[in-house]
């Protein structure tokens, strides 16, 4: 063999082959690029709260519906009693709000009917009050169909 070629060939054996530097080097960059990977969607779980999925998937904003005025005659069988209330309320959406607008000669006559029923001991304590509360929602939810009522607020509630 000339001389040339038997200095390559001992050069060659001598060096170490390239690519397990390139692996020494490769192995700590996949690594760091793996922990911080991790630790990136760590954080975006865990501490980020204004994430896109979570306003993807809120709900509505509630809207309050703010209600005529009404008076009726209290089921008293003994003497003429009158209610006045004022209510406003609170509905899951706006399409709700929309659907309640359209609908308040509807929605109006479901509430007189149940104030009308009730005599003056049916409506006289706070108890009696967060029950009327929930019959008034029940029955205004089932005739709804785009929406709900979450809530109903007294503003004003006289008995005379």
């Amino acid at each position: 063999m000339p001389p040339q070629v038997e200095e390559q060939q001992n050069e060659q054996e001598q060096s170490p082959p390239k690519s397990s530097g390139k692996k020494k080097l490769l192995i700590p960059l996949i690594a760091l690029v793996l922990l911080g990977g991790g630790g990136t969607g760590a954080y975006l779980k865990f501490f980020h709260s204004s994430g896109s999925s979570e306003a993807k998937t809120a709900p509505e904003t509630a809207v309050i519906k703010d209600m005529d005025t009404l008076i009726v005659n209290l089921a008293d069988s003994n003497e003429k009693r009158y209610l006045k209330v004022t209510m406003k309320a609170k509905l899951n959406s706006k399409a709700a709000e929309e659907e309640f607008t359209a609908r308040n000669f509807e929605m109006r006559d479901i509430i007189l009917m149940i104030l009308s029923g009730k005599s003056v001991d049916d409506v006289a304590t706070p108890e009696d009050k967060l029950q009327l509360k929930q019959d008034l929602i029940t029955s205004l939810n089932h005739a709804l169909k785009k929406g709900q009522v979450q809530d109903i607020y007294f503003t004003e509630f006289l008995i005379q």
